[in-house]
């Protein structure tokens, strides 16, 4: 499903369609899946839609710019690196436009998401929340579903630390896609209590293609962040 479509265009994958008409000078989109169907006009009738994965946070609104990541506790060495992966839900964007002015149409997932909160609720900060496995090498992943996390945890501190969350700001975030979609990421830990975490700009995989995000769209007046400072815990043996 993800790549460039001249309008109009139809395309069918796993149980979903996407597709652009043309209604004389207008065209009519439409996307219809297992939760029913969308449908709104656009005010042309010529150009191309680009459907790929977007930062996973967009869904079922606009809540958070924040990703979270649950996973089993994972203990690190004092003054080591490792490396980990995770999988995470995929959200798709559809847009329309050409080089760097696009529009966003649509977004949608087969996924249905989770929020919650990280940090204190008095000062914490909501979160997409993604429970998931830890796994020493590339896991396979349905592209349409799944995504990858590549994770490289740094542990700066001088102690054993138990890790078992990792908090992105997704505003810099960047998706790659071939056979599957990916971002790398990696996390500095400072203390049981303090880690900065930033997603990295380049692909995990020579060849990957850099997807168009729905952040700029939305927020261009708004400055990205490089990185996130988590200063309410890591995790420990147990998890929490």
């Amino acid at each position: 499903m993800f790549g460039i479509y001249q309008i109009p265009f139809q395309i069918d994958a796993s149980g979903i369609t996407v597709m652009v008409d043309r209604e004389g000078a207008l065209s009519t989109y439409q996307r219809t899946s297992p939760w029913g169907t969308v449908r709104k006009m656009l005010g042309f009738r010529d150009g191309r839609a680009v459907i790929n994965p977007v930062e996973p946070v967009n869904l079922p609104q606009e809540v958070t710019g924040m990703l979270e990541f649950h996973f089993m506790p994972v203990a690190v060495r004092p003054e080591s690196l490792i490396s980990l992966y995770l999988k995470f839900p995929v959200e798709i964007g559809v847009f329309s436009g050409a080089a760097d002015n696009y529009t966003l149409i649509d977004v949608f997932s087969l996924a249905r998401p989770k929020y919650s909160l990280y940090g204190t609720p008095e000062k914490g900060v909501i979160t997409r929340h993604v429970e998931c496995e830890v796994y020493e090498s590339v896991p396979l992943t349905h592209p349409l579903e799944e995504g990858v996390l590549f994770l490289s945890i740094k542990n700066a501190s001088r102690d054993w630390v138990w890790v078992s969350r990792v908090v992105f700001e997704t505003s810099s975030l960047r998706l790659f896609y071939a056979d599957m979609v990916a971002m790398s990421g990696e996390m500095e830990i400072f203390s049981r209590l303090v880690a900065e975490t930033r997603i990295l700009g380049t692909p995990p995989v020579e060849g990957m293609k850099q997807t168009l995000r729905v952040y700029p769209t939305k927020k261009s007046l708004i400055p990205e962040k490089t990185s996130y400072l988590m200063e309410y815990g890591v995790g420990d043996r147990d998890g929490v």
